[in-house]
């Protein structure tokens, strides 16, 4: 969602560092690369767990992190 509010910029790299980047769907894989270079998301323990769902506590890390590093 904050991929596409920012015109979906492009974006080169992998999730090659966290060990179950490949399960990102491809449908995804641009805006997860974004989120992670723009610190967005850090992962926990070498993982993002693509598949899984996030807690309001990392929702509220994720939007207080773009309102630092992304609309500054």
């Amino acid at each position: 969602m904050l991929y596409r509010y920012m015109d979906e910029p492009d974006v080169t790299g992998d999730l090659s560092a966290f060990t179950d980047g490949d399960s990102t769907s491809d449908w995804a894989e641009d805006a997860v690369i974004w989120a992670v270079q723009k610190g967005l998301l850090q992962g926990n323990d070498g993982k993002l767990n693509p598949t899984g769902n996030a807690t309001r506590m990392e929702v509220a890390t994720i939007l207080m992190r773009f309102c630092e590093n992304v609309l500054n």
